[in-house]
């Protein structure tokens, strides 16, 4: 009975595989390695984007933790025990230098020229309302891993970013007003004072208060504090009124407190009368400035404690120089102006004399020649000629 020829032996061997059947095996292993290497790299490369993200989520809660403290977002630092360069290098990040406040966090790659590894980060502001925002690598690998941790805001456009710039100084500028605010109320203080206005977003909302109480409006102010200086002081300050004065107030028995061009300001807070000042200031120089532009004459606008300006055939300049550079800072005039010379032709006369004889001597005969010649004249013409004032 024969025996069955294995499938590892070949006519004329022992057995095994032969060179070109080994070669074979070898380069497909060699494709299937080079397929798999860069997907492992990958894998680990967006294993340690998903580490800094845990990292970037601890931070992000201990900020809001401080902002409900009470404390400004771009005032809060993260502790380096939560999130530093120390921790981030080992996933292949650090903390950008310029973002590194609670107002606005983010890490970007220490590889520079790294294609899959992106910034990352969050703002928050100070109601707590945070923002996660991520720009994607050129390697699109890295797209779905940027859009789970910022969603829409993965690749923020310029236009997105400047909407963000501008509510993050709005909600600095409202810190700022109302801190200001709450910090001249508890002096105590009394009079006027703005604060934040919600509707408009500035800070311009007009709120009265009384030695430290916050009162509905101005007249609220004057009957608290005639309720407490009697009316014999509530006389005296209603006599300022009348007589139009101006300037600090000073009573032993009624306290001290400012007027404005006869205006209670029911403060002694100078700030408030400068405020008072420089309102009426801008509408005197509003109603001049308003006058003089309706008015057909050029020239200067030179009203007491008004911002100068200057005005050219209806066009207003701010600057001395500009109005100087315009038509109105030229003197014009018509003048006769050489524009290049031309060739002419002309006759010149010239005296030609010779001797003749006459009997025995001679005399001297002359007569006028004419001779052709040419010459170059200058040309003129009339043009407006302008020189600075």
């Amino acid at each position: 009975m024969t025996r069955p020829q294995s499938y590892l032996t070949r006519p004329g061997s022992e057995g095994g595989f032969s060179l070109l059947e080994l070669a074979v095996v070898v380069t497909i292993l060699g494709i299937l390695s080079g397929l798999a290497i860069p997907n492992i790299l990958q894998w680990v490369a967006l294993s340690k984007i998903d580490a800094a993200k845990a990292l970037l989520n601890s931070a992000a809660a201990e900020c809001l933790q401080g902002i409900r403290e009470g404390n400004s977002p771009d005032k809060i630092s993260v502790k380096e025990t939560t999130i530093s360069n120390e921790n981030l290098n080992s996933h292949g990040y650090q903390i950008k230098e310029s973002d590194k406040t609670c107002a606005s966090f983010f890490i970007i790659p220490t590889n520079e020229d790294d294609n899959l590894m992106y910034q990352l980060g969050f703002k928050i502001n100070s109601l707590g309302e945070i923002v996660k925002i991520a720009v994607p690598a050129s390697d699109s690998a890295s797209l779905n891993s940027c859009k789970n941790w910022a969603g829409v805001n993965c690749g923020v456009s310029a236009e997105q970013q400047a909407v963000w710039d501008a509510l993050a100084k709005i909600e600095k500028d409202k810190k700022t007003c109302n801190d200001d605010f709450y910090a001249w109320l508890q002096k105590p203080s009394s009079g006027s004072y703005n604060r934040w206005n919600e509707a408009t977003k500035s800070c311009t909302l007009e709120t009265w208060a009384f030695e430290g109480s916050i009162q509905k409006d101005e007249a609220a102010v004057k009957s608290a504090r005639a309720a407490k200086i009697g009316a014999a002081c509530t006389a005296k300050l209603k006599e300022k009124e009348t007589s139009k004065f101006d300037g600090l107030f000073t009573d032993s028995e009624c306290g001290n407190t400012y007027f404005c061009s006869g205006k209670d300001l029911a403060t002694e807070n100078q700030t408030a009368y400068n405020a008072c000042k420089e309102e009426e200031r801008q509408t005197r120089c509003a109603a001049a400035l308003n006058t003089w532009k309706s008015e057909t004459v050029n020239g200067m606008f030179n009203q007491s404690g008004c911002a100068a300006q200057w005005k050219c055939n209806g066009t207003i300049y701010s600057s001395e120089t500009d109005y100087n550079n315009s038509q109105c800072g030229y003197i014009c005039k018509m003048e006769q102006v050489q524009k290049g010379t031309k060739t002419e032709n002309y006759t010149e006369m010239t005296q030609k004399c010779s001797n003749v004889r006459v009997g025995t001597g001679s005399r001297t005969i002359c007569n006028d020649i004419p001779i052709n010649k040419t010459r170059t004249v200058p040309v003129y013409e009339m043009q407006n000629v302008c020189v600075k004032r």
